[in-house]
This record gives C-alpha cells, sequence and structure tokens, in this order.
C-alpha cells in the first residue's frame, strides 16, 4: 500500500509508548522474538527504541516519535496501534479499530483510495476572512516608497495594508530579501520553502515556492519531485529538506546530530540562514491559512523590489493599550493540566537549568554582532538576548528585517501587554519551546 500510495499521499508513523515492557505487561511472545524494552522514561530512549524498531522492521516511511506526555497516543487512542487517514482538510477520513485485532490495511487502503477519488474534484473558491483592498486603495494606506511603488501587490499585502500598514511594508521588505536576496542558493531555499508550506498545507505558499523554483530553473518533474520520493536529490540537500519538515512540524525534536550536519555541510552563516527562513515561513503559513487568503489573479506574483521611507527621527510607538478595568466578577480558576502541570517553583528550576544548557552554535559577543550591522555607530545600547545575537552575528540583513517587522506590529497593534504575553506562553508551551 505504501509503495502505491507514497507519490499521491503523505504516510507518517507515530512510535507511541511500549504496550508490552519488559517492566509492565510482558508478552512471552515479544521475549521469544528478541523484544525486551523496559518502558523508556526519557525522550532519549524512547528515541534510541524507535530507531531499534525501525532498523528491524527496515521501515522507509517517516517515523516520528511522541511526546514523554503521549499527547498524541491520548489524542488518537493510539495504544497499541491503529490505523488513522486523515483527508487534506485534517479531518479524519478513516479511524480503524484497535491493534492488533483491529489492525486491518485492506480497510484502510479502500479508505486511502475513497478519500483520494472524493478529494480529486475542484474545490470550491477561497473567500478570504478579512476584506481585501484594490491595489491602488493599499497603496494609499502604506508608507512612502523610496523604491518599486504601484507595483501589484500580493493578496495578504492588501489585506493586511489597512489594519496594520507599517508592518505590511516591512513584511514586504522582509518577504523580497527571503525570495530574492538570501544568502542561500536559490533552488535550495525555494525547495525549503516548498516542502515547509507543504507540511503546513498551505496551497498559497507552495505555489509560491514552486514559481520561484521555475524561475531557478527547475523543471516542472523537479518541483512534482518534492511532494514524492526524495532517493534522486542529492543527500546535502535531502537533509537540508529534512531538516525544513522537522523544524515545521516538531521543532523541538531536532537533534544536535542533525545541526551537526548542516554546520558541517553548510557552515554555521547558512545554517542561519536556514533558521530564518523557516521561521519566516511558518510564520507567513499560519497568517495565509488563518485569513484563507486566495492566490491572487495573475499570481504568484515575482519578487517585488520595495523599499519603504523611513522616519529619520526614528518611530516613537504610540502607548500600549491599558488593560480592561478590574470588575466584581469573580475571577475563574484554571484547570487546564497544561497550565497548572508547573508551579512557579518548578519553572524557576527548569529556568535555572535552561540557562546551563550549551548551544549548537556559537553565541557572538556584542561587540562581534554589532560590527556586522549596516551602521554600528548607531548601535550604542548593547544586546544581551543571545538568539539576538546569533541572528545579528551571523545574518545582520535578515535578522534586521525581522526585527523591523516586529517594532512596526508593536506601533500598529498597540496591544495589551497583559494579553500579549500569555499568547506568547501559550504558543511557546505548545512548541514545547524551552527558551
Amino acid at each position: 500500500m505504501y509503495q502505491r500510495f507514497k507519490d499521491r499521499v503523505e504516510f507518517v508513523a507515530v512510535y507511541v509508548r511500549e504496550a508490552h515492557p519488559t517492566d509492565g505487561w510482558r508478552m512471552s511472545s515479544n521475549d521469544r522474538a528478541g523484544i525486551t524494552y523496559k518502558q523508556p522514561k526519557a525522550e532519549t530512549e524512547r528515541v534510541a527504541v524507535a530507531k531499534k524498531c525501525c532498523d528491524a522492521l527496515e521501515i522507509t516511511m517517516p517515523v516520528v516519535v511522541d511526546e514523554m506526555d503521549d499527547r498524541v497516543g491520548h489524542a488518537y487512542s493510539g495504544m497499541p496501534d491503529r490505523l488513522y487517514v486523515l483527508d487534506r482538510d485534517g479531518r479524519v477520513a478513516y479511524k480503524g479499530g484497535r491493534g492488533p485485532f483491529g489492525f486491518k490495511v485492506g480497510e484502510m487502503e479502500q479508505a486511502l483510495a475513497m478519500t483520494l477519488l472524493e478529494q480529486t474534484t475542484p474545490a470550491e473558491p477561497r473567500v478570504s476572512r478579512v476584506p481585501v483592498l484594490s491595489v491602488d486603495e493599499a497603496w494609499k494606506k502604506l508608507p512612502p516608497t523610496e523604491k518599486g511603488a504601484e507595483q501589484p501587490l500580493p493578496e495578504w499585502a492588501r489585506m493586511l495594508a489597512a489594519p496594520l500598514p507599517r508592518t505590511t511594508a516591512a513584511m514586504l521588505e522582509l518577504d523580497y530579501l527571503h525570495r530574492a536576496r538570501s544568502p542561500l542558493d536559490p533552488v535550495l531555499r525555494g525547495q525549503m520553502r516548498w516542502v515547509a508550506a507543504h507540511a503546513n498545507r498551505c496551497a498559497y505558499s507552495e505555489a509560491y515556492a514552486a514559481a520561484d523554483l521555475r524561475r531557478a530553473g527547475l523543471s516542472e518533474s523537479d518541483v512534482a519531485r518534492l511532494a514524492g520520493d526524495w532517493t534522486g536529490i542529492p543527500e546535502a540537500t535531502r537533509l537540508a529538506l529534512n531538516f525544513a519538515r522537522k523544524l515545521t512540524l516538531a521543532a523541538y525534536s531536532v537533534t544536535d546530530e542533525e545541526i551537526a550536519q548542516l554546520q558541517q555541510l553548510y557552515g554555521d552563516k547558512q545554517l542561519v540562514a536556514m533558521v530564518l527562513l523557516l521561521a519566516y515561513v511558518n510564520f507567513q503559513d499560519r497568517l495565509l491559512l488563518t485569513l484563507a487568503v486566495p492566490l491572487e489573479p495573475g499570481g504568484p506574483l515575482p519578487p517585488l523590489e520595495l523599499r519603504f521611507a523611513k522616519n529619520s527621527t526614528g518611530t516613537t510607538a504610540p502607548p500600549r493599550n491599558a488593560p480592561a478595568a478590574s470588575t466584581s466578577r469573580k475571577a475563574e480558576r484554571i484547570l487546564d493540566p497544561e497550565w497548572t502541570s508547573r508551579d512557579l517553583v518548578a519553572l524557576q528550576k527548569d529556568m535555572e537549568k535552561q540557562k546551563t544548557r550549551q548551544p549548537r552554535i556559537r553565541v557572538p559577543s556584542w561587540e562581534e554582532a554589532r560590527s556586522q550591522l549596516p551602521n554600528p555607530a548607531t548601535a550604542t545600547r548593547p544586546v544581551r538576548i543571545r538568539w539576538s545575537l546569533v541572528c545579528m552575528g551571523y545574518q545582520p540583513e535578515l535578522a534586521s528585517a525581522w526585527s523591523a517587522c516586529t517594532r512596526a506590529f508593536a506601533e500598529d497593534a498597540r496591544q495589551d501587554r497583559v494579553f500579549e504575553e500569555t499568547l506568547f506562553w501559550v504558543v511557546t508551551r505548545t512548541l514545547n519551546c524551552f527558551y
């Protein structure tokens, strides 16, 4: 079944907790087969057992490992094994019975064939979820330009120009840098962008990445290969594409060894450029998917070389919106285990532990990072945030353009600080980001 459908379907196996460990419900049949493992107590142990499983069974499809809190196993009731088919919208199209007796591959194959058949019919046109300005209307909302005014604008820019004009301008400049001036090879950056977009199921970004790849000289068959078997792609490129996919779907699972391989093949500067590209792509894909941005007529558009006028006297962000006045309403107690599983003392201990973590890349000093900036003399206030030093020290142009986006958003959005930090907490907890 895998060989039959692998070019049209994205297969993935999820390794969950051991059903019959030697220190749990031990099975004599497992002992006879040499499957004798204790229940893993740490992520590294679980990964090691999963690797042995892959080697023993010669699994060729991608395999990922569930978190130690068994979030995927619980969500999909995957113990000891279970088959699922998800359609293109992420909905469950088929749910098999609990294994081993409910493990019916033929049933799944039939469901897969029917799902593909149903989804080959033309989809209804997507309708954007926010108003879309005309090109002329959008240009009137954006800041004055020094270069490239009055060009056609992508659909997302025409949606954001009214509520977030300065942010939109900064994002347009950043988009051009990643698509046209990134230090990465044009083919590699297009391939990585396509793989991330495909993992996110973002058709808009897939179309743009494919258009950039065709401009870089790739044939239609080369672009189509990204959705199927990567066997014919050079190993160095495959490693970068696997990194793009893994960083998109489960960034916390990227290993020291994988980073070391990329560093050896591409060097530190190129590695940081890859991470910044994927951070931007995933940010943009979430924006496009949430707002249901349709591909604009005549799109995908080529990279737009735009330069917006900067206020030479500096821009002062308006004051943030004040929190709503307190009311007499009784505060609600939060019972969500995602929030209550750690108290303040535990968080502080984790923070101290994180501070001792060794980075995978050398962190430049402030003096080193400052010397890489376009105008070092203007950077008088030292930066101590380590991820900022890494970005500024290795890729100052891309880092500066991203910082311009975040500053512009602060000016445009004027969010309540408590609300903003709460969102930050939710996102980082969901992504399992120790930082």
